[in-house]
């Protein structure tokens, strides 16, 4: 952030910026000419062309420089830490997180991979008989496969249960005997929480045909459909299509409608106040679930992340989270990660990036860090050491298992622009499992269940898609750069409004997440099922980026999720504004009040009760075009003082 002023810096990364090459990936048989800018579209895909991809590679920019601008500001409004002399001190800005487009990057500097297992830990540690000190349900490797693939597994006597419930506590261990919650995430395949999620397909004889595999973070989507909904259901098509012969029941024709947002009473499409077109519905008809369902009554698919803390904005947020050193050391990633208070505990993924992260800025020497560019989260070739495949006289010469491995979107190798070298990892997007067509048309009659994994000495045909995530990992790209050492501090401590302990101030208002008051009724008013049967709302899958806005607009009615506010004397309202003098009126509706409302935030694991202001927003016609970010500020005194959120909003020219 520009030092006093709520507007964010110009992305102007240097090293990078507007370079045009042309460049060739594996498997891509003409060279492919990619602009890369400080946040490139992850795996540097182009999904449209012409002006439209310019317009894309724009907004997608804005929304990431968001992100970071956002994971550099931290928390300051309800979070700090003791001193020496047991002074509470506001968490100061997680600076040693840097942002790409305001930052040089010397020419040669590496980026290096941190990668993690697919198949959620969390299912492994609480309810595995591996792990009998963890948990007390001891179910058996099938049944967490089964629940990882479907949310339900099947007892001894033919009975279907869903996830047990575990504990709330987790910190420094899990407590058993405290307080237990159903098992989340929620949502229809929350479960699957490391960056990476799946759907099955399966024939008559619920033999497995298909597996999709995805890493892509839903606010690309989201920004791909502003720019263009035909593109995403053409792409939709295209992906789940993917490698089927033409004469496949199982290929599916996907109309842009069944991706619309729609009202929850009247079932019409929800209009977008910027785009003036129909909003997008992250969980809708084929992008839901763990089951993909083929035939005439075709439906569910994997197209994106929708596990609620598997977006690229929690990421980010948790990658600068994770800078700031603590006195607790960084040997031990469950004491780390309880002391800093980011991610969730036991996963695979948030306790190792955040260790690792950690480990880079604490090093020798010491280095600030940020995710490389193309930013964004990647699937890692599988090992096919422990597959084996059928036998079968009308193989093609040379088959092997890795050929059921098909890329659909992203690619197995990129060029690093800044090293001009192979990134060490691989940038898969979304990859399926499945019989090639050519294997197909040869007459092998076989399918992937009839392909068997060794796992743990035990060797058994693929019955679930869990048994190849544990053969693959997830991956990010972190380069660091060289910094001073930076000094540890105490644990995380946070604060209340009104204050719990006398020692502590109370907390300020936290902003969350700003959106257009129709989209956000049709996202908190749709109701989404889930296996646990805990209430969930579609807003837990929206997505917390700028909301577009253009100079000259008028009585634009938002709504503001906040954290930590509270009403003053006479009932008086929290209050917000933008920059001084920058031409954006923020005016908060007195009738309307403060709310709760009950979700998971976009990148929370579980939901909780956050604050709602409805708002009133005037763009003055010579405001300049650009991000802005917000501040709230609670009524009452003795809080630390009103801190801007950045990335809020963004001004487009009328």
């Amino acid at each position: 952030m520009v030092s006093g002023s709520n507007k964010t810096q110009k992305m102007t990364q240097k090293s990078t910026k507007n370079e045009t090459v042309e460049k060739k990936t594996k498997g891509t048989a003409k060279s492919n000419k990619i602009t890369y800018t400080p946040f490139s579209t992850p795996a540097f895909i182009q999904d449209l062309t012409g002006s439209a991809q310019v317009d894309l590679n724009f907004k997608w920019n804005l929304n990431a420089n968001a992100f970071t601008e956002q994971s550099i500001a931290g928390d300051p409004w309800n979070q700090g830490y003791l001193d020496n002399t047991g002074k509470f001190i506001s968490s100061p800005p997680q600076s040693y997180y840097y942002n790409l487009a305001t930052t040089d990057i010397p020419a040669g500097t590496a980026a290096l991979p941190v990668t993690w297992v697919a198949f959620p830990r969390r299912i492994l540690y609480f309810l595995g008989k591996n792990n009998p000190e963890t948990n007390p349900y001891n179910l058996d490797q099938q049944k967490l496969f089964e629940l990882a693939d479907t949310g339900y597994y099947t007892d001894s006597s033919g009975a279907r249960h869903s996830f047990p419930q575990i504990p709330v506590n987790l910190c420094p261990n899990p407590n058993w005997k405290g307080e237990l919650q159903a098992y989340g995430p929620y949502g229809p395949r929350g479960w699957q929480d490391e960056y990476s999620e799946w759907s099955v397909t399966r024939n008559s004889a619920g033999k497995i045909t298909r597996v999709d595999f995805v890493c892509e973070n839903p606010e690309y989507w989201y920004t791909l459909w502003s720019v263009d909904p035909n593109t995403v259901a053409k792409k939709y098509e295209e992906t789940l299509n993917f490698g089927l012969p033409t004469n496949s029941p199982n290929n599916i024709s996907v109309k842009v409608e069944e991706l619309y947002l729609r009202d929850p009473i009247s079932g019409n499409p929800v209009i977008d106040p910027f785009t003036q077109k129909p909003a997008y519905n992250p969980l809708n008809k084929w992008n839901s679930g763990p089951l993909s369902v083929r035939g005439s009554a075709a439906s569910g698919g994997a197209m994106h992340l929708t596990s609620s803390p598997n977006t690229l904005q929690t990421e980010v947020g948790l990658a600068g989270a994770a800078t700031v050193q603590r006195n607790v050391g960084n040997v031990n990633p469950q004491a780390l990660i309880c002391c800093s208070q980011y991610g969730q505990s036991f996963r695979n993924s948030d306790p190792f990036i955040g260790q690792s992260v950690n480990q880079v800025v604490g090093g020798t020497p010491a280095a600030r860090v940020s995710l490389a560019n193309p930013i964004g989260l990647y699937i890692q070739k599988p090992d096919f050491s422990n597959y084996q495949l059928f036998d079968d006289p009308k193989l093609p010469k040379g088959a092997s298992v890795a050929d059921c491995w098909q890329v659909v979107r992203g690619h197995e190798m990129l060029i690093d622009p800044v090293t001009n070298q192979p990134f060490n990892g691989n940038f898969i997007l979304h990859a399926v499992f499945q019989i090639p067509a050519k294997w197909i048309a040869a007459g092998v009659t076989k399918t992937i269940g009839d392909i068997k994994i060794t796992s743990g000495g035990v060797t058994s045909p693929i019955q679930w898609a869990g048994q190849i995530a544990q053969t693959y990992h997830v991956g990010l790209f972190a380069r660091g750069l060289p910094a001073k050492d930076l000094e540890p501090v105490s644990c995380a401590v946070n604060l209340s409004n009104p204050t719990e302990d006398a020692k502590l101030p109370p907390a300020q208002v936290q902003p969350v997440q700003m959106v257009y008051q129709s989209i956000w009724n049709a996202y908190y008013g749709t109701k989404i099922p889930n296996p646990v049967n805990i209430p969930m709302s579609l807003a837990t899958n929206s997505v917390i980026v700028p909301v577009p806005v253009k100079q000259g607009d008028q009585g634009l009615r938002m709504v503001l999720i906040c954290s930590t506010a509270v009403k003053g004397a006479g009932n008086s309202l929290p209050t917000v504004v933008a920059a001084p003098n920058s031409g954006i009126a923020i005016t908060v509706d007195q009738k309307a009040g403060l709310q709760d409302v009950t979700y998971a935030a976009p990148g929370n694991s579980y939901p909780s009760v956050f604050n709602m202001l409805t708002l009133t927003v005037n763009i003055d016609k010579n405001t300049t075009p650009g991000l802005y970010g917000i501040q709230v500020n609670n009524p009452g005194t003795g809080m630390p003082p009103a801190v801007t959120g950045p990335g809020y909003i963004y001004v487009f020219p009328s």
